[in-house]
């Protein structure tokens, strides 16, 4: 989870409740104390009558709002869940195809080793020198490629 992130948003959200607030107290105390029947008294009484519609309607919204972070906040935060789990079971497969390869690897050189000690030893019971017809040890099978 980027966090970093989060935390910009969060900020965000902090500051425009403050401007917000701020605006509110504006108006309100502009239409408050500003002298009756001015033209400046009349505009801020407009605005803030228009905000408190808004306002009627906004506070709906606010409450669907609430309800859609809540919801699909449970939503959003099992699918991370979900995620890391899912990921946690990949990297886990990962590792168990790594070590089942490491040791089918280990038993076949283990069995190519058993198999050449097993011909050394045929080869040396009918006296025949080793290293006329097999390879060392630590030489790498030729591939089919290399002909």
């Amino acid at each position: 989870m980027d966090w970093r992130r989060l935390d910009r948003w969060a900020t965000i959200a902090t500051i425009s409740l403050y401007v917000a607030a701020a605006t509110s107290l504006i108006i309100i105390l502009g239409e408050a104390l500003l002298p009756s029947g001015t033209l400046a008294q009349s505009v801020f009484h407009d605005i803030a009558d228009y905000l408190n519609r808004l306002g009627d309607v906004g506070g709906g919204a606010v409450i669907v709002i609430i309800l859609f972070i809540l919801v699909g906040g449970g939503a959003g935060m099992l699918l991370i869940n979900a995620y890391d789990k899912f990921q946690e079971i990949r990297r886990r497969r990962a590792q168990e195809r790594q070590e089942m390869a490491e040791a089918i690897e280990a038993s076949r050189a283990e069995g190519r080793a058993e198999g050449r000690a097993e011909i050394v030893d045929q080869l040396r019971e009918r006296g025949v020198n080793v290293d006329d017809f097999l390879p060392p040890e630590d030489a790498e099978p030729e591939s089919a490629e290399t002909s």
